[in-house]
């Protein structure tokens, strides 16, 4: 009743934390959403198990929203199918972000019932949650045949992921791993490339430290998992985005995704 105790102020209401100072009148409650963030930041091979299950599940409600992409389907039969494979695998669902044509260039696009046409881009930036876990994948299909811009430039964004995931292993800085990314896309075929992260830590929250920022003073340790990912939107037209979730590993990265960040072409 007397000791310091840290307190994730974040996950607290206000009434919640008054009713705690009035139980422990000579406790010392100190915010320590930071300390607990950084705690989390390094998994357990327990909770590695569980991202990557919900990894998984994640893929598999990609294919199942997918399997209904027709002339006519909208956004929201999409992500009804999405969510529901994600239900029926014991997962909750979190994030749903999918967008046609012109609506996936909205960054945290809510799905609409804006409907299907030849030459769409559909981007997904999904996610369930499993056994308190969270997932955070993003992937792209055309319904039809891609132009030869939209190859080119995810293609770009595809190498920017893969160069941070080839740098990736314990004690590189996080600063340069968001540097290598952002300058392959660059080369790759978007010269004017920007963003304020290429990644972020994942666990019980979505966004688990550390952030894939230019100036971030962070290294990486062995057992963190990753989000990396190189959106890149143009309004109006469309956007891109590939994200894949990975495990830093003594030798490396480890991906939890099975599938690519290659384009997915649906059949119209």
């Amino acid at each position: 009743t007397r000791a310091r105790i840290g307190i994730d102020e974040i996950g607290l209401m206000p009434d919640q934390l008054t009713e705690l100072r009035q139980r422990l009148p000579d406790a010392a409650l100190l915010p320590a959403a930071d300390v607990f963030r950084d705690v989390r930041a390094v998994k357990t091979e327990e909770e590695i198990a569980r991202l990557a299950r919900v990894a998984e599940i994640t893929e598999r409600s990609i294919d199942a929203a997918l399997a209904v992409a027709r002339v006519g389907a909208s956004e929201l039969d999409l992500a009804r199918a999405f969510h529901t494979q994600t239900v029926q695998e014991d997962a909750l669902p979190v994030l749903g972000c999918i967008g046609f044509g012109e609506r996936s260039a909205l960054m945290n696009v809510q799905p609409s019932r804006r409907t299907l046409e030849q030459g769409d881009v559909i981007r997904f930036d999904v996610g369930g949650r499993y056994r308190h876990y969270r997932a955070d994948i993003a992937r792209i299909a055309i319904f039809g045949e891609p132009t030869r811009e939209i190859r080119q430039k995810h293609r770009a964004l595809l190498a920017g992921v893969e160069r941070a995931c080839e740098l990736i292993r314990p004690g590189k800085r996080v600063a340069d791993i968001y540097a290598a990314a952002v300058e392959t896309v660059r080369r790759e075929g978007i010269p004017h490339y920007r963003r304020n992260h290429v990644g972020h830590g994942i666990g019980l929250d979505g966004y688990d430290a550390p952030a894939l920022t230019q100036t971030s003073e962070e290294r990486l340790e062995a057992g963190m998992v990753l989000c990396v990912e190189t959106p890149y939107y143009e309004a109006g037209r469309w956007g891109l985005q590939v994200e894949d979730m990975i495990v830093v590993r003594a030798d490396g990265a480890e991906r939890l995704t099975a599938t690519s960040g290659d384009l997915m072409l649906v059949t119209p």
